[in-house]
């Protein structure tokens, strides 16, 4: 331990052998207090000490390591501030002390303030470069920052100086599974369960990464394990569970565990409400070309001003998009709060006077719910962007429809549901097709039957992947046309194929397309679209049906694998949804073996979009603007938030 002597703020009078005798017997008792786990009444003994004499070494090393006792139990109960003021209270006793700059970094990067996260663990690793500990925590700051290259650097120099660590491997595995990297991701996880055989939440990155990569051996026993291990704080990412097979209770249950390592802090929102329209907030970090903006973008321009003041809250890269270019001119405010730590950004809507704070996030990636963690708003509502619970006390409301949250399935979710008649994803109508391209310039058959599915490959799993085999055996002249996944995706996607007896030219993959419209315009040349079962097609669906191309879908027991069903219902096709997965098989059978009444599905989907029920945007908004006023007016009312349901 470092003896660093700081120079004394005190008197500089000669300390007389009155106040030696009385400062020894002091700090005497200040240690025993310490001991004794008091550390309140050690720090007061301790200040009487400085004021009778000068610190000395073995004073300087007390009142240091004190006030990292006294931070690390106030970081265990989650009380951060505190925490923090200790640690910078240490430094005081050893400036640059490279453990206590280790625990400041910590504790910033959970207060979600990365930028001063980083200065400090590069302080501490500038003392002592060759700590693991601080390579591994500026690796998951660098991490969280999404600076994915610095990152890994960070996490090898952590493993090449603890290559025995298994935490060290579960880093690597995270940052390289952000990045793609889906093959070393799974080595590394591997090689941090190979250390350490009980280390659930490396099991749990090693079955999302294979998840990612369509590998699905073991996929039930992936799926037993999450469904015992969901209220493990420590292992299950609530938001991974979405695409899984587990049931509605893990789910809650993964949520409530993700909810309760957030630090929260004491509700601060007004209780009532300032005169004048009521200002919404909407939070995201997706305001850019993201299917979040596609959906969303003309529902914040049509809010009815004269009622209500719409802001936009972003914490996320300005790409120099169209899209967002589109909400920053749909919306009244647009704060960048990407720079702000948690506490900053939320006393920054708080400034605002934001009456509703509209979370677009949940928990997906490069969420922070810590922002509404530290409740900024009267009323704080989850909408859109994750289609689950959170578990979260600080959410008040989940917005749903009756079909994707029907009340069986409310359970589930902590939050109160506010249903809207039809369906409760949007849709900016701006987005509009380009000249459809032949089907020999996408690489398809001009006279197969072409059943496409544009879901992320992480929402493939073999029970529904079996169910299109069987398809491309029964349908002779159908192909399978995917949205281009990551190489090892692509790779197991193509090797299943195979192992299902199908020829190899039945599998078709569609590049990313750079523009919504050149997406949409390639949708018309598919015959059927098929949703996927546990997380089903949500912006993809309302592509299909915008595109004139009907989706088939099972009906789940989750908000995350009923959104199809739920369009589907709203544009007045409800024979495309299934009840089970064999009717799913056999209502794709009957639609291929009508090709003419197919076809006049979809020219009757195509002449009347525009008055389609699912695609009324301004009544949309209107429903979602007296769900807003309900909310806020239970909240006025002082009585709990409660589900309800609108008329239609």
């Amino acid at each position: 331990m470092s003896s660093h002597k700081t120079p004394s703020a005190h008197s500089p009078r000669r300390p007389s052998p009155a106040d030696l005798r009385e400062a020894e017997r002091t700090f005497a008792e200040a240690v025993d207090a310490a001991r004794q786990g008091n550390f309140p009444r050690a720090v007061r003994l301790l200040a009487r000490v400085e004021q009778r004499v000068p610190p000395s070494p073995p004073v300087a090393a007390f009142g240091r390591d004190l006030h990292v006792a006294k931070g690390n139990q106030a970081y265990a109960t989650g009380d951060l501030r505190t925490a923090l003021a200790d640690f910078q209270a240490s430094l005081r006793y050893d400036p640059g002390h490279p453990g206590v700059l280790l625990n400041i970094g910590n504790t910033l990067m959970k207060m979600d303030d990365l930028a001063r996260a980083e200065e400090a663990l590069s302080a501490s690793l500038a003392r002592h470069p060759d700590n693991p500990e601080a390579w591994l925590s500026l690796s998951a700051v660098l991490f969280r920052g999404e600076d994915t290259a610095r990152a890994e650097q960070a996490g090898r120099r952590a493993a090449a100086l603890a290559p025995n660590a298994p935490a060290v491997w579960f880093n690597q595995g995270t940052i390289l599974k952000g990045a793609k990297a889906l093959d070393p991701a799974m080595t590394a996880y591997r090689r941090a369960t190979a250390l350490k055989p009980d280390y659930a939440a490396a099991t749990v990155g090693l079955i999302q990464a294979k998840q990612l990569a369509c590998v699905w051996d073991g996929f039930d026993r992936d799926a037993a394990f999450l469904e015992g291990h969901a209220d493990s704080v420590a292992s299950v990412q609530a938001a991974m569970l979405l695409s899984h097979r587990v049931s509605p209770a893990a789910r809650l249950a993964a949520a409530r565990s993700f909810a309760r390592t957030i630090p929260a802090a004491p509700a601060t929102g007004r209780a009532g409400r300032k005169s004048g329209p009521v200002t919404i907030g909407y939070l995201s970090n997706d305001f850019r070309q993201h299917p979040v903006t596609h959906l969303l973008a003309e529902v914040l321009a049509l809010h009815d001003r004269s009622r209500f003041t719409v802001a936009a809250y972003s914490y996320g890269p300005d790409d120099g998009s169209a899209a967002r270019r589109r909400i920053r001119d749909g919306v009244d405010r647009f704060v960048d709060i990407d720079r702000l730590g948690s506490e900053e950004a939320a006393a920054a809507i708080r400034r605002d006077g934001v009456d509703i704070l509209v979370d677009l996030k949940g928990y997906t990636g490069n969420a922070r719910p810590e922002i509404l963690a530290r409740r900024p708003a009267p009323v704080q509502v989850s909408y859109l962007g994750y289609p689950g619970t959170t578990g979260a006390d600080w959410i008040d409301y989940v917005v749903a429809d009756p079909v994707v949250l029907p009340p069986e399935l409310e359970p589930g979710f902590s939050e109160a549901v506010a249903r809207l008649p039809g369906c409760v994803l949007p849709r900016d109508r701006r987005d509009l097709p380009d000249a459809p391209p032949s089907r020999s310039a996408c690489g398809l058959p001009e006279d197969g039957f072409v059943l496409g599915c544009f879901n992320g490959a992480y929402k493939i799993t073999p029970d529904v992947w079996s169910v299109w085999m069987g398809l491309l055996r029964d349908i002779p002249d159908a192909v399978l046309w995917l949205q281009k996944p990551v190489p090892e995706a692509e790779r197991n996607l193509r090797q299943a194929v195979r192992d299902a007896g199908i020829a190899a030219d039945r599998l078709l993959f569609a590049p990313w397309c750079e523009t919504t419209a050149a997406h949409l315009a390639r949708l018309h040349l598919a015959d059927l679209v098929l949703d996927t079962l546990h997380y089903g097609a949500h912006t993809t669906a309302s592509d299909a049906l915008w595109a004139g191309v009907p989706v088939v879908t099972r009906l789940g027991d989750s908000f995350a694998s009923r959104v199809a069903a739920s369009l589907l219902q709203a544009a007045g096709l409800p024979d495309f949804i299934a009840g089970s997965i064999e009717e799913y098989a056999r209502v794709v059978a009957r639609w291929a073996g009508d090709r003419a009444g197919l076809q006049r599905v979809k020219e009757g989907l195509r002449a009347g979009r525009d008055r389609n029920p699912a695609f009324d945007m301004p009544a949309y908004t209107r429903r979602l603007e007296e769900a807003y006023g309900r909310m806020l007016e239970t909240r006025r009312k002082g009585e709990r938030p409660t589900s309800f349901t609108l008329p239609a």
